[in-house]
């Protein structure tokens, strides 16, 4: 009897052992570009799960990709988990429609997947799906479903890399990129999502500002819960040439030291509402800003999602980023 309540007590106390917190996990998304190569080789200690943008579906339903042998050394020597994006060819709203309504192609889609990610070694893999009718949004659901019940038999992770909402309203953007992406339901069967708060589309400024970061975040919070969210964090930055009707482009931190050279006299700041730094010069008598990320903004976005103690962050893109912030990347 002594033995009967021993194994008892034992059973109970177990049961009211705290689960230990998810370690605040750090994405870190890949182009193949040889930038982001020498970033990953600089500082491949500090990253947890790299996630290379290397597979895709074509138009005709085939699936397909690699990554070097190089990236996968590096990898392996840092004991980083490798999470591979798959994306719809050219982000192709055609090809997404027709692989969401082919059941065929999806369950040829999942068994390339599955066998790759086994003779990989890859933990699982990241849909990458973008520019989808809302329309299509059922279809999406289910065919997430689908692959993460096929995973989970093999022991494999389905994240889904989602375009942020703030809203329903359905507006241009909802109709084809942000409104097939039904979080409450998808959350209930992928591991996690990454939600793309690295780019505000109604942004006339910076690419994500800390505002907008609070927006998304409280529409999703009833939807999707912290374990199962990874905040989106840029590395890129936006340039606007300042005119009646600006005009936006694109670009990563090495440029900068470029326009501070060539243009001596420009001046610099932090918007301490966006919480972003700007540099504004003048080219060919046309004034531009420059709205980018230095390591007090990263901190800013890194203090954020530990606030509401998300899963985590996941950062586009390696190689796109200030050079110190990879001291505050391992915190």
């Amino acid at each position: 009897m002594r033995q009967i309540n021993f194994l008892i007590f034992i059973l109970v106390f177990s049961c009211v052992i705290p689960v230990p917190a998810l370690a605040f996990e750090k994405i870190f998304y890949f182009n193949n570009s040889k930038a982001g190569l020498e970033s990953l080789k600089k500082n491949a200690d500090k990253i947890d799960i790299l996630a290379p943008q290397s597979y895709s579906v074509s138009a005709k339903m085939v699936p397909s990709g690699s990554l070097s042998k190089e990236v996968k050394k590096i990898a392996a020597d840092y004991n980083i988990q490798i999470m591979p994006l798959i994306v719809n060819s050219g982000f192709n709203k055609e090809v997404m429609h027709k692989l969401l309504i082919t059941p065929s192609a999806q369950q040829a889609v999942i068994a390339y997947m599955v066998l790759t990610a086994l003779r990989e070694k890859y933990i699982g893999w990241q849909f990458d799906f973008e520019h989808i009718a809302h329309t299509d949004r059922d279809l999406y659901s289910e065919f997430a479903e689908k692959t993460a019940t096929e995973f989970k038999k093999h022991g494999l992770i389905l994240s889904i890399a989602a375009v942020a909402r703030k809203n329903d309203e359905v507006t241009e953007a909802y109709k084809n990129w942000g409104g097939v992406y039904d979080y409450e339901r998808l959350v209930k069967s992928v591991d996690f999502i990454s939600i793309m708060t690295y780019d505000d589309p109604d942004s006339k400024k910076s690419t994500a500002s800390i505002p907008y970061l609070h927006e998304v975040y409280t529409y999703l919070k009833d939807k999707i819960p912290p374990a199962k969210l990874s905040l989106g964090i840029p590395f890129y930055y936006w340039q606007w040439s300042v005119e009646e009707s600006p005009k936006r482009s694109t670009g990563v931190h090495s440029k900068i030291a470029t326009i501070k050279s060539l243009y001596p006299n420009a001046i610099e700041g932090f918007d301490t509402t966006l919480r972003v730094p700007w540099l504004a010069y003048i080219k060919n008598g046309i004034p531009y800003i420059v709205w980018h990320e230095n390591t007090e903004s990263f901190m800013e976005k890194i203090n954020f999602a530990k606030k509401y103690n998300l899963r985590g962050y996941s950062a586009w893109v390696l190689g796109a980023e200030h050079p110190d912030m990879w001291m505050t990347a391992d915190l």
